[in-house]
């Protein structure tokens, strides 16, 4: 009989032990196209997993679990992803992927509901710029509002632009590159330039058809907004044309979002010259500090042994900006106390964001108070931890890796 009551003690115990370590799980979520672009969508879940790792997946008592979402580039599946996220008592933050406009559609929806977003890739410069101090999304990325002006600063002093052909996806991230890119063009004296507007999953025929009027236009480059998936398509019939009549392209940083470099190998590449804008960092420079060697082994030691050298890092500068953002998002999980109250532990996260007292050091760079209270008039970059002078050009090198140029 006793036996038999301490069995049951036991067992009630071990119920009740595991009961308790479930509840003392807090849950990191993605919504992200894990359809189309799932190497960016790894590579931020790596950066992600990775530094929490360094932490052992553990924070104030909590274990850190991950859930991953697709929204498939929809903006409707990616709302019914965050009703998710909002219905768990146990989400405490959510990252995005490489769409803004999942971002821009639900913006105001975000902020009602007072969901934590962090984004370490969609680079729309509307997102961030919520009107009201209490703003829910954070960027660790390239900023669009400030991103147009490198790429053609460099399109027209470094590739000698004369006539620039703008090249836009019809999305509103095409939208707002619009923008920004034709003030920035601007102030290299022109007020007036062609643009050409295609659509997702745009087919070889209608690119070819695009780029033979961008030709007979005149124009001597091609500033390009495009993600993999339609770069590829766009480059290849570049490609196909005679030598003579291939136009430089100046690219955002959507070409290295999925398998670009697979379907336009170096060989056919080397007959173009393509340049793509990134943070200014890569695994794959020659000077690598102590801290980066000993972030890129542990993701190595994770990776089993699908990724042994930094050129087999696909979408690398998603896991970059995640690995960053999650150092960040950990120490301003450090500055507060966990209450369990997922909404007020959310704000209070939200406000430590705003309020990191500690030099960070990351791979792009170290981070001091990389976020601040936002405002509309007099602090509208608030909620961007990364800054032009954080922005580089970049190329593929032969070994389908990301090659930084220091011009």
């Amino acid at each position: 009989m006793n036996k038999i009551i301490k069995n049951f003690v036991l067992l009630i115990s071990t119920a009740m032990f595991s009961l308790h370590a479930e509840d003392k799980v807090l849950f990191v979520y993605q919504d992200a196209d894990l359809s189309n672009h799932i190497e960016s969508s790894l590579a931020i879940q790596k950066g992600i997993e990775v530094a929490f790792s360094e932490i052992n997946n553990e924070i104030a008592g909590y274990k850190i679990a991950f859930k991953y979402l697709d929204h498939r580039g929809n903006v409707i599946r990616s709302k019914r992803n965050y009703q998710k996220f909002l219905a768990d008592p146990k989400a405490l933050v959510i990252y995005s992927g490489i769409h803004s406009p999942p971002l821009i559609k639900n913006r105001t929806f975000i902020n009602e509901n007072k969901a934590l977003t962090l984004i370490p890739w969609a680079a729309a410069g509307y997102i961030t710029r919520y009107p009201s101090k209490e703003n829910w999304l954070f960027r660790l990325s390239v900023d669009d509002s400030r991103a147009g002006a490198v790429i053609i600063d460099y399109a027209m002093e470094q590739q000698q632009c004369k006539n620039p052909h703008l090249l836009l996806e019809k999305t509103p991230w095409g939208d707002a590159n619009l923008t920004t890119m034709s003030n920035a063009l601007k102030s290299h004296g022109i007020n007036r330039h062609k643009t050409t507007r295609f659509s997702w999953s745009i087919k070889a025929k209608g690119a070819a058809i695009v780029l033979d009027e961008i030709v007979s236009a005149g124009s001597d480059c091609i500033v390009l907004v495009s993600n993999a998936v339609e770069g590829a398509v766009i480059v290849n019939e570049m490609l196909k044309l005679p030598k003579e009549q291939r136009l430089p392209i100046v690219s955002h940083w959507g070409l290295t979002s999925g398998n670009f470099h697979e379907i336009i190998p170096y060989e056919n590449r080397k007959e173009l010259a393509l340049n793509f804008i990134q943070s200014c960092f890569s695994f794959t420079d020659a000077q690598q500090s102590q801290f980066s060697e000993k972030v890129f082994a542990q993701l190595v030691a994770q990776s089993k042994g699908t990724i042994t050298k930094p050129a087999d890092l696909k979408s690398a500068v998603g896991f970059i900006h995640a690995y960053d953002l999650t150092k960040l998002l950990i120490q301003a999980i450090k500055q507060i106390v966990l209450t369990g109250d997922i909404g007020k532990d959310r704000n209070a996260i939200r406000l430590a964001l705003e309020n990191i007292d500690v030099p960070i050091q990351g791979l792009v760079k170290t981070y001091r108070k990389p976020f601040s209270e936002f405002n509309p008039l007099t602090n509208i970059n608030a909620h961007e931890a990364l800054n032009p002078e954080n922005y580089c050009m970049a190329k593929f090198g032969e070994n389908d890796e990301i090659l930084i140029l220091n011009e």
